[in-house]
């Protein structure tokens, strides 16, 4: 159970100057960034191209992330328990390199399944220094503005589609596809230093408390080690709370980051060519940035799991424009509510997972909760096979859509379990 409350009442008045605590989301930024890029964004440009090049279809790049993702959700679950034991610093650092590493690869292989098992070497590199780590690490700082913090951590999700697709695009087109991944990867590997030399695993090893709170030299009952609580899987599974979390997520993300994957050759099968299709992967990320720091910093404020339960019915109503975007307008729209809808997805979910079950127990509870994410893989099926079978994503979209209605419905119902009653109270 979290002595947060506990820890804050014993607390001095804040530091003088930035609080600790924001360097290490800073860092998280370009974790999350540099793992959604290489994941997502880059192969809004270097799809097609691969396609072409290697005689590939996109059903054949499709099943890169539903293999790479089932071996990444198992390998997060592996890093929730080193975590406790490590701290998310060396994780961060080591991640980079093995991201960097795989994308290089990437680019450089013409058989189906090297590409395949460089990509499970880069989701999993990215589960390391992204998602659950970077999350444990933001939140064993912060409790208060938690919301905030994380929406700024996460938002490097989505700025990393205001500039990935774009570099990548004109990369491919400067230096070609093979040095293209090249330069990218190395952009990655430059994280790995920066993690190791900034990110401190908790404010308590470095005097402080979370929210930028200094710990009180006559307080000498005040730990210096932030307490971790391990909940037992066994206790979990019996949590109501559990299950519509897990649920609701991996549901709503599988339409979110399957539609976010090949964003851009939707826009090209509607007629645009290659850069007016980046522009418009770029807006709808500029949209998704501003969501994922709107929607966490407003849960500060509102319960999240009824704000949560707006943003699904947003991705939702943003996804019906999807599904009958033609001309200008609609896809304007379109870009501006699924963009903004969908950049609460990630930023949202590590914040309710710690409302519901607290910042000691958030690294072992969010491990088996990522779990959930691996419905993603259905997302991505759905997707390959509407276009391969109709000829366009519309069939996938409809289903979406139900999906993110449901989700809403259940997110709304979910309370804050025992392990987080203390934190929930404040």
């Amino acid at each position: 159970m979290s002595n947060d409350v506990g820890l804050q009442d014993s607390a001095a008045a804040p530091q003088a100057g930035v609080y600790y605590g924001w360097y290490v989301v800073g860092i998280a930024f370009l974790a999350n960034f540099a793992a959604a890029g290489s994941q997502f964004y880059a192969f809004n440009a270097f799809m097609l191209p691969l396609c072409e090049l290697r005689g590939w279809t996109r059903v054949d790049i499709n099943l890169a992330p539903i293999i790479g993702f089932i071996c990444g959700l198992l390998g997060q679950y592996s890093y929730g328990t080193i975590i406790s034991i490590t701290g998310p610093r060396r994780l961060m650092a080591m991640g980079a390199l093995v991201s960097a590493a795989a994308f290089i690869t990437l680019g450089q292989t013409d058989e189906l399944w090297l590409f395949y098992l460089a990509y499970i070497l880069l989701i999993m590199g990215n589960a390391a220094m992204a998602s659950l780590v970077a999350n444990t690490a933001v939140s064993n700082w912060f409790v208060r503005l938690r919301g905030r913090a994380m929406g700024m951590a996460t938002s490097g999700l989505t700025m990393s589609g205001v500039i990935l697709p774009f570099a990548a695009y004109n990369l491919l087109n400067t230096v070609g596809l093979s040095w293209a991944f090249v330069i990218i990867g190395l952009g990655i590997a430059c994280l790995a230093p920066l993690a190791w030399l900034v990110v401190r695993d908790s404010p308590e090893s470095c005097g402080l408390l979370p929210d930028g709170q200094a710990v009180s030299p006559q307080d000498k009952q005040c730990p210096q080690i932030m307490p971790q609580s391990q909940v037992p899987p066994s206790q979990l599974v019996r949590s109501a709370s559990f299950w519509k979390v897990g649920l609701a997520y991996g549901l709503a993300s599988a339409g979110v980051f399957a539609v976010v994957f090949q964003l851009g050759p939707r826009f090209q099968d509607l007629g645009m060519d290659g850069d007016t299709a980046m522009i418009m992967v770029a807006l709808t990320s500029v949209a998704g940035t501003f969501g994922k720091f709107t929607w966490g910093t407003l849960c500060d404020r509102i319960p999240p799991n009824r704000l949560t339960a707006v943003m699904f019915s947003i991705v939702g109503l943003g996804q019906i424009l999807g599904l009958v975007a033609s001309g200008p307008i609609t896809v304007g729209f379109f870009i501006v509510i699924f963009g903004f809808g969908m950049g609460g997805i990630m930023s949202t979910f590590p914040i309710i997972s710690a409302w519901c079950f607290g910042r000691a127990a958030f690294a072992s509870v969010f491990r088996l909760l990522a779990l959930f994410l691996g419905l993603q893989a259905v997302g991505y099926l759905l997707m390959g096979g509407s276009f391969n079978l109709t000829g366009s994503y519309d069939a996938a979209y409809m289903i979406f859509i139900f999906v993110d209605m449901a989700a809403a419905a259940t997110i709304v119902t979910v309370k804050p379990s025992v392990w987080a009653q203390p934190e929930a109270s404040k």
